[in-house]
């Protein structure tokens, strides 16, 4: 997969668990961002549905999300380059 940084768009609804469906975090790594200050991204999903979580944005303190990736692979892909690109 070609991680394209401009293409990610953060959406308000971190998934929880759902009908047997167990969201696991697997990853996380902190990063400053100038104008954001520290930035936490988390790897989490299951079953088909990965994404990457972001906590303590600039002045948000409301934690976002990437759209849902088919894979841990894919998402870690996104993952790495969010957090140590």
């Amino acid at each position: 997969m070609a991680y394209e940084p401009d293409a990610v768009v953060w959406k308000t609804n971190i998934p929880t668990d759902r009908e047997g469906a167990r969201v696991r975090y697997f990853d996380t790594a902190d990063r400053y961002i100038p104008g954001a200050g520290e930035v936490t991204f988390t790897l989490a999903g299951g079953t088909h549905r990965w994404f990457v979580q972001r906590s303590h944005f600039g002045s948000s303190d409301q934690p976002h999300r990437t759209k849902f990736y088919p894979n841990r692979r894919a998402a870690r892909e996104v993952f790495e380059h969010l957090a140590y690109g």
